[in-house]
């Protein structure tokens, strides 16, 4: 039984550019899978997507899809009732070119939706007091204590929400006001593995739906082969290719191989059964080919996307960013030795002597390389001053510059790092040995003593806001317009003049030093519209004259809808996956809760970024503490509420280096997963620490590294070169086969490559029985991560998992 599902190529493929060469300023880029309930708006910014350089958007509706677009805010705003997949067509045409891109909805069956409700206690009616803010967090939304506000107070007092569920148990509390709370209206709970409990809901109904698996089977010359896993027939299907013209509907034919009435022999689904997608790929074909179906249900499958053209080309997907943290990492040359001279600055909060030529020498010695790490982040270059200052919260302690963050000048180097020949020798040898070097960027703010401070006062906010109160850290009051410190003026990136000194200047320092990429600081304290300009502005004055653009990932510490907020082709590339962190600090370092609440949180980020999205994951940063901390004990501190008040009153050290394991499980788990997986100095051999500075101790090499530390180290190499030689592992699609208590386990998969990775977080070992058929075929395989052998028999992994361990299992 066959069906088609063909539409014709959207024209744009077919534009001529014979004038590219002059700057042509119109920009629309790919827009990731939107998964969507049934009529839900989708309201999109389309700054992230579309520099419209006055042209206007077009669009090519579809009957069943509502689409309006606002050209004065850039707002696209879709709605649609129809279950499955709407692909929706944009164009933008300037004289010269013509832009296109498809706008994907993905709409799943309606779900049944559970009522719950708090009740205050002593609330009895109108004009009690009431809460101010209630939330609900659970597993179903990755334990995101804004993203599911309770409506109220009602006439009773009550506020509540309505939630679909998909049948099953999950656990959740109420966040009420910035405490989190019992359902007390529900006895059922369950221990978190904290000493606390959860409430636990449990969603009974039908035989649920199950979504359908996709994953790249076969690429050949002018065709893609993909293969569907789904209990009922694949009946539509999303193929685009993007490409630098932008993106565009391609030809697709869904085969079902099932016949008449097939069902799965005993739960197992015949490799032979399965249906199967063929993809026509266009002529001009460098870039990407991305695919989406959906099954007779209407569910939708996750996300494919498959690079084709040219052979061999490094793309961002990639690569392995290590961040060395410059004043901390290595001091290749000690005549740059300079620490501050004040008996108020402690050492741990003054400059230890790292520098530019220490990381370069690191490189030449393939310290990185050994890791599988090609991608190097060094921390702020710009120049700091040479006096200490005094933090503005309590208790009030001196720092120096030594991070890098109080930049002074917009084009001299700090001469604690080193030199503008540092850092060119320090570019130039990256490149020499196939690693790209990103810089950390400081927009948000300078420095008192910086120039521009002293002569354009009126590009910076004002420190006293109107009440009489100082903005400082008032990060969320204030979002965009709080200063750090009084000492760091914080700009107004409402005025044109700042803006443009700003983006002029990231434009010099990439072009200078041959930079490939940015770090971002304090994304979401800088207005949106300076992001689009500054992404613009790379674009046209760098990217123009390189085979590859820079990578722009920013730190933003809010929710995934908050961080995706700031993240498309016209603004950021990606941002650090925090909500994903902090599943990972619980799961493996403090190992609360179960396996599938990292499997949901996972899910969350796979759908919420989209394959098109280069998110940085990561389990430690210098603004955290340390993993190896929280998996030994030491935080958080029942006693000690700051985490960098442990780091200054009680500094971690691992006490039992049993725990180093709990590292290893996590950054296995790093290694397996979409994105540029990021590693902060120190993690690959379990450093700990509490909060800034003591997360930054110096970096330990050779002799210096105890033998438990080599352990994690070793097994770190391993990990880089696993991830280096498997493409499934960084483009691949993911079927979870298994997600208990303490096992979790899937499968990847990318053309013919293909990788069952499996975690036993317990303490005893684990026997994984899991369906890896049809990705994986009968015969002997082999972790190789460990070494251990693994059979596959009649579609089904067999293999026996040793405690707190990982494994992946391949040919």
């Amino acid at each position: 039984m066959k069906s088609v599902a063909s539409l014709t190529l959207w024209p744009i493929l077919m534009v001529a550019t014979a004038v590219a060469a002059q700057p042509d300023r119109i920009f629309l880029g790919s827009i990731p899978v939107q998964y969507v309930a049934p009529n839900q708006e989708v309201v999109l910014d389309m700054h992230r997507f579309f520099q419209p350089a006055g042209t206007k958007l077009e669009i090519v509706s579809k009957e069943s899809v509502d689409v309006a677009f606002d050209a004065q805010a850039l707002q696209l705003r879709v709605r649609t009732s129809k279950i499955g997949l709407s692909d929706v067509p944009l164009v933008a045409r300037s004289d010269k070119k013509v832009y296109g891109t498809i706008l994907t909805l993905a709409v799943a069956p309606t779900r049944a939706a559970h009522h719950f409700v708090f009740k205050p206690e002593g609330t009895a009616g109108p004009g009690s007091s009431a809460p101010e803010k209630v939330s609900l967090a659970g597993i179903f939304n990755g334990w995101s204590t804004d993203k599911t506000p309770l409506a109220g107070p009602d006439k009773n007092g009550d506020y509540s929400v309505d939630l679909p569920l998909e049948p099953g148990r999950y656990a959740y509390k109420f966040f009420v006001d910035g405490k989190w709370m019992l359902d007390q209206g529900n006895p059922d709970t369950e221990d978190n593995g904290s000493g606390d409990k959860n409430s636990v809901v449990t969603i009974a109904g039908e035989k649920e739906k199950t979504a359908p698996t996709i994953y790249p089977d076969r690429l050949e010359k002018n065709r893609l082969s993909v293969r569907a896993i789904s209990n009922t027939p694949i009946t539509g299907v999303s193929a685009i290719f993007e490409g630098e013209m932008g993106s565009a509907v391609i030809p697709a034919k869904i085969d079902n191989n099932r016949g008449p009435g097939f069902q799965p022999a005993s739960g197992r689904q015949d490799a032979d059964a399965t249906d199967k997608i063929e993809i026509a790929l266009p002529q001009q074909r460098n870039g990407f080919v991305r695919v989406i179906a959906a099954n007779a249900e209407g569910m939708p499958s996750n996300v494919v996307r498959c690079a084709v053209g040219p052979p061999g080309p490094f793309h961002w997907q990639d690569a392995v960013m290590y961040y060395a943290f410059t004043d901390r990492f290595d001091d290749g040359d000690k005549s740059n030795d300079r620490p501050v001279k004040d008996p108020n600055v402690l050492p741990p909060a003054n400059f230890h002597g790292g520098d530019l030529r220490g990381i370069r020498d690191k490189i030449e010695d393939h310290y990185f390389e050994s890791l599988g790490v090609n991608t190097v982040w060094v921390a702020p270059l710009n120049r700091n001053p040479d006096k200490a200052y005094r933090e503005y919260p309590e208790p009030h302690r001196w720092y120096t510059g030594y991070h890098g963050y109080w930049p002074i000048s917009s084009t001299e180097l700090d001469p604690h790092i080193g030199a503008a020949k540092d850092l060119t020798a320090l570019v130039d040898s990256a490149h020499r040995h196939g690693m790209k070097v990103i810089a950390d960027l400081v927009l948000h703010h300078v420095h008192e003593q910086h120039p521009w401070w002293k002569q354009h006062r009126d590009w910076f906010g004002k420190l006293e806001l109107p009440d009489g109160r100082k903005n400082l850290r008032l990060w969320d009051e204030q979002q965009f317009t709080t200063w750090f410190e009084p000492y760091l003026p914080s700009f107004d990136f409402s005025k044109d003049a700042p803006v443009q000194a700003l983006i002029d200047n990231s434009v010099w320092w990439a072009n200078t030093y041959k930079l490939d990429g940015f770090r971002l600081d304090a994304v979401k304290h800088i207005l949106p519209s300076f992001w689009w300009k500054f992404r613009a502005a790379l674009r046209e004055k760098v990217d123009g004259k390189r085979d590859l653009p820079l990578y722009l990932v920013g730190e933003t510490f809010k929710d995934r809808a908050g961080i995706m907020s700031f993240v498309g082709p016209n603004m950021l590339d990606g941002q650090f996956d925090f909500p994903l962190y902090d599943q990972i600090k619980d799961t493996f370092g403090l190992t609360t809760g179960d396996m599938k609440a990292l499997d949901d949180s996972l899910g969350s980020s796979e759908k919420t970024y989209g394959k098109e999205t280069l998110m940085s994951p990561l389990v430690g940063n210098h603004d955290k503490g340390r993993f190896m901390a929280y998996a030994d004990g030491e935080l958080p501190d029942p006693k000690i509420e700051k985490e960098e008040e442990v780091g200054w009153k009680k500094p971690p050290k691992v006490n039992d280096p049993a725990n180093y394991v709990k590292l290893e499980l996590a950054q296995a788990f790093l290694m397996s997963i979409d994105g540029v997986p990021m590693v902060y100095y120190g993690d690959e051999i379990g450093m700990t620490g509490a909060g800034d500075p003591d997360n930054r101790r110096d970096m330990r090499f050779g002799n210096q590294v105890l033998p438990a530390e080599q352990r994690v180290l070793e097994n770190f190499k391993k990990l880089g070169m696993i991830r280096r030689e498997h493409p499934a592992l960084r483009y691949g699609s993911r079927r979870t086969i298994q997600a208990g208590q303490d096992v979790y386990a899937f499968v990847r998969a990318y053309l013919d490559d293909r990788v069952v990775v499996v975690f036993n977080r317990g303490k005893k070992e684990a026997m994984i029985e899991g369906q890896v058929e049809p990705e994986l075929t009968d015969g002997d395989y082999r972790d190789i991560l460990n070494g251990e052998p693994a059979q596959i028999r009649k579609g089904k992994l067999n293999f026996t998992i040793g405690p707190q361990t990982a494994a992946f299992i391949t040919k």
